[in-house]
């Protein structure tokens, strides 16, 4: 059984994350920042909430990447985020003229600002086919998504998930799945993103931290 995750912006407010955790959800990223000129009014929130979770939770959080400018993105994501050390961090590169080689700058300034700090792409098949399918190495692992149908709780819908979407690409494998955007969880408002990792929370958190 995997370990089920959610992530989380602005958009689902500000979650009781008791109640998240306490819904089987085990890991969670929170968007903290966009381009270099915004930033997710409930980070402060959702950052105090995740790490009252303890150990045996992993928070995570995000950054929405834009195009060009790579490193100023990074340094404006790291002026806003406080101290990341006990987090994931991912970077979302699908829109906004992002690409890889703007994310690669990206990454390469973060881990010199962070000591190697480890970063997940979150980079979609369908957006690194429209890219023309480059080289993903330069991040630590990929987070991937694709969408089962229907509404429901994280387990339920996991349910529905061929193998086949774990298949990596892009020189990196595929460690966190982002299945549905239509996820039931207590503690949050509405629908959300689910996310699964297959592994246990040791291993989640060796990979990320």
């Amino acid at each position: 059984m995997p370990l089920y995750g959610v992530d989380v912006a602005s958009y689902q407010g500000e979650p009781s994350w008791e109640k998240v955790r306490d819904a089987g959800i085990d890991f969670a990223f929170s968007k903290i920042t966009e381009d270099t000129d915004y930033t997710n009014p409930t980070w402060e929130h959702n950052r105090e909430g995740m790490l009252e979770l303890g150990g045996d939770f992993l928070p995570g959080a995000y950054h929405f990447l834009h195009g060009g400018k790579g490193a100023a993105q990074a340094r404006y994501f790291l002026s806003k985020a406080g101290d990341l050390s006990g987090f994931a961090v991912a970077l979302d590169v699908e829109a906004s003229g992002a690409n890889a080689s703007t994310a690669r700058d990206w990454v390469k300034e973060f881990k010199e600002r962070t000591d190697g700090h480890p970063v997940i792409g979150y980079f979609p098949r369908w957006y690194w086919d429209r890219q023309g399918r480059p080289d993903l190495s330069f991040f630590d692992t990929l987070w991937q998504s694709s969408y089962v149908s229907g509404k429901g709780k994280p387990g339920e819908l996991y349910d529905k998930v061929p193998d086949s979407w774990w298949k990596g690409f892009g020189k990196e494998k595929i460690s966190i799945l982002q299945f549905t955007s239509s996820a039931s969880v207590s503690g949050i408002k509405g629908r959300c993103d689910a996310n699964a990792f297959r592994g246990g929370l040791d291993e989640l958190k060796a990979l990320a931290l």
